[in-house]
């Protein structure tokens, strides 16, 4: 086991899938950090890492080649992540784990409790939480309430992810790969729990996982009222909104994917994107203080919606 907790050193990760969202958030946030450093990149097909990582074909070789990492983080397609999390766990490193986290939310469990058992740190990594505005909208929340709540998070999909198509498979969750940033927020905020009553998903012509959906959602203590549009295939820019009804009647509304935040239409919080430094530096103080950080609700939404959804047919996704 890599047990870092009583050591100054710079921490070592390698990152295990090189795609885009390691490119261009991953590698960037490691290499801006003081206490972590990115030291080996393993992917089945040869890429160019930043200079001086080696590049592994697999996890295996590259845990056989560097005896000294520390720890992991897992940028593959959810469907084989939860395989290659045992592995990295039974040879003793810690793991972090970008979002969807797993392929199920029994898979995160099963890992949560063999990374405890092992006296490894397990982090879900769900980036939104990190926005600048998600701890002010929190404390808001808490003090005023909620009776409402509409969100859109809305996006193309060839802008984000060009040439992928594992997301119209079984397991990737379409839309929902991008609605669950969203679903992270809201049940970070929210001062109940929220479930998923209803779902409408629009699945494209010979795919798996939906394009477009639209959700009801309840609390304990509010039937009606909560509900969100997803939508795949917006071609004129981005909408990330979470808008609520607060107790009082007052409206708070998350924008720009919780960058910003507004109060009754007075900004409160208006920041740069800083997800993944954020999301690093707590990593690290998980790594050097020994705990996890293990979230399954925004997963548990998806696999409600997909369980409670009226399915209709769309048109073949567009190139």
């Amino acid at each position: 086991m890599r047990d870092v907790r009583n050591t100054e050193r710079r921490l070592t990760i390698g990152i295990v899938g090189y795609g885009q969202i390691a490119r261009m958030q991953h590698a960037p946030a490691l290499a801006a950090s003081s206490g972590l450093r990115l030291a080996a990149i393993a992917n089945p097909v040869a890429v160019q890492g930043p200079p001086g990582v080696p590049v592994y074909a697999s996890l295996a070789e590259m845990l056989q080649c560097q005896p000294e990492l520390d720890a992991v983080a897992l940028c593959t397609p959810p469907q084989i992540r939860y395989g290659l999390a045992r592995q990295a766990l039974d040879a003793g490193r810690h793991v972090l784990l970008e979002k969807p986290p797993a392929a199920t939310p029994a898979e995160i469990a099963d890992l949560a409790r063999h990374a405890d058992k092992l006296g490894l740190t397990l982090f879900t990594a769900w980036h939104s939480l990190f926005s600048a505005a998600v701890d002010q909208a929190r404390i808001i929340l808490a003090e005023r309430g909620v009776q409402g709540m509409r969100m859109a998070w809305k996006e193309d999909v060839r802008k984000w992810h060009p040439g992928v198509d594992w997301f119209w498979q079984p397991g990737g969750m379409g839309v929902f790969d991008s609605g669950m940033n969203a679903f992270s927020i809201l049940v970070g905020v929210m001062p109940e729990p929220i479930f998923v009553r209803a779902a409408k998903l629009l699945i494209p012509q010979g795919a798996h996982t939906p394009m477009s959906a639209r959700l009801e959602f309840a609390t304990p203590g509010t039937g009606t009222g909560f509900y969100s549009e997803h939508d795949w295939d917006q071609q004129d820019g981005e909408t990330w909104t979470i808008d609520w009804t607060l107790g009082d009647g007052g409206r708070l509304t998350l924008e720009r994917g919780g960058a910003l935040l507004r109060l009754d239409g007075r900004v409160l919080v208006e920041a740069q994107d800083e997800e993944y430094p954020r999301l690093y530096a707590h990593f690290e103080t998980l790594l050097r203080t020994g705990r996890s950080d293990v979230e399954i609700r925004p997963l548990q939404l998806v696999a409600d919606a997909f369980m409670l959804g009226a399915r209709e047919a769309g048109s073949p996704v567009r190139p």
